[in-house]
């Protein structure tokens, strides 16, 4: 089996407002319109984040309880410098950057505009880091 990428999908309320997130306050291209623009897709730099302003009503996975979407940065110091980028971009952030106390990470959590957490973080695990990508072959 040869996959070549991957794309997580998700259901929003208002497709301008994530687009205005992800690719103006984020920074992610957006690589891909489908359905007369109601999905788009946006590439993280290791991967796909689709999200979709499906007509039939389906419920959000934000909140609380739903999905966590981390982007995993080369240190400690590159979430910092992502911190004060959000920051200056107008980006509600509780805490600042810190290690986390039930994972090895060094990290802060932004909301996008469904309520979907996003987190920046450097994976402390120097034997176990994250290095995928696209291959050249």
């Amino acid at each position: 089996m040869a996959i070549e990428n991957s794309v997580v999908f998700l259901p929003v309320s208002d497709i301008e407002a994530t687009t205005h997130f992800y690719r103006d306050v984020v920074g992610l291209p957006v690589v891909q319109e489908q359905s007369g623009g109601i999905c788009r897709i946006f590439d993280t730099g290791y991967g796909y984040w689709g999200f979709c302003q499906y007509p039939d009503g389906r419920p959000l996975l934000s909140g609380d309880v739903g999905a966590c979407l981390s982007l995993n940065c080369h240190d400690e110091a590159d979430v910092d410098r992502q911190y004060q980028a959000m920051l200056e971009r107008g980006c509600k952030i509780a805490l600042p950057p810190q290690k986390q106390a039930n994972f090895p990470v060094y990290a802060f959590f932004t909301r996008d505009p469904d309520d979907y957490k996003v987190e920046f973080q450097f994976i402390q695990l120097p034997d176990q880091q994250l290095m995928g990508g696209r291959s050249t072959n």
